[in-house]
């Protein structure tokens, strides 16, 4: 008995119809990846306040934005200074804060990838910086040698000297932000670590650290580093310049942000910029309501 097989149009109207049926499940399926991704990042975000938290516990000071001053290796970053809570000890340990960190001494720790410091989101996950490509505050750059393992989270030191914060700074002044740099002249006297106390706009309406495209490396401490510049929103455009500047995120129109009482948020650009401005500054006493953002 002779079989009877496809004729042509019929294997065009099963391509027709897998075609179809391809075209309504991808982006069904990249919808889950994403929320995947942007669950991992929240939760990555979420064990870095509580690693801030232990280290305020422990010291009575959220951890300086980077180290600085005479006799230290100086521009370690936040980031290394909460490895221990972070279950991180032996790395800790193995970091040398009496030398810089793009010293030989540090060469193994700062090229030690860290998942807890990558947004999955993020296409510059995979590939460490070479220390000469580290741009610093000044412009300058690292000596050669070294490479350093990304970060995608940064601390909120509030307005700097970048001119993407130059709006917040006519307001606040330099700083106001939780994760500032010691020991610099300011306004209101020489910057120091800040305490709970000095929290006075409240733990839950005062961002600790949030996404950044690049932070050049968890290590690297600054603004083009550990720490993000008060931009005039939580997700500015993606230009390359700005990438290690600011807060900014490779999730759709979002970034999120650990708040001080630990809870994670995500903030989209069309956040008032007021209330944007409350988020980051720690003493400003501005009235933030619970359904603002």
């Amino acid at each position: 008995m002779r079989r009877r097989g496809f004729t042509l149009i019929e294997l065009l109207v099963v391509v027709v119809i897998l075609g179809i049926l391809i075209a309504l499940l991808t982006p069904a399926v990249q919808s889950a990846r994403e929320a995947a991704r942007r669950l991992q990042c929240q939760n990555n975000l979420r064990q870095i306040g509580l690693a801030l938290n232990a280290y305020l516990a422990e010291r009575n000071v959220f951890p300086m934005g980077s180290t600085a001053g005479a006799g230290r290796g100086v521009n370690h970053s936040w980031l290394t200074m909460i490895l221990p809570q972070l279950d991180q000890r032996p790395l800790f340990n193995a970091y040398n804060f009496d030398w810089e960190n793009h010293a030989a001494a540090n060469r193994t720790a700062v090229g030690t990838k860290l998942a807890v410091y990558l947004c999955p989101a993020n296409p510059l996950a995979t590939d460490p910086l070479a220390s000469e490509r580290v741009v610093t505050a000044d412009g300058s750059r690292y000596p050669a040698g070294s490479a350093f393992a990304r970060n995608h989270y940064a601390g909120n030191r509030g307005g700097g000297v970048s001119e993407a914060s130059v709006d917040f700074v006519k307001t606040y002044g330099d700083h106001r932000g939780v994760m500032t740099i010691v020991r610099v002249a300011a306004p209101r006297g020489p910057t120091s670590c800040v305490r709970p106390q000095d929290v006075r706009d409240g733990l839950s309406n005062t961002i600790l650290a949030g996404e950044k495209r690049d932070g050049q490396g968890w290590a690297v401490g600054g603004y083009g580093g550990g720490d993000f510049e008060a931009a005039t929103q939580p997700v500015g455009p993606d230009v390359p310049a700005l990438r290690t500047l600011v807060p900014g995120s490779f999730h759709p129109a979002q970034a999120n942000f650990v708040f001080g009482d630990g809870s994670v948020r995500a903030l989209r650009p069309s956040i008032d910029r007021k209330t944007w401005y409350a988020l980051l500054t720690r003493d400003g006493r501005e009235p933030v309501g619970n359904d603002a953002f």
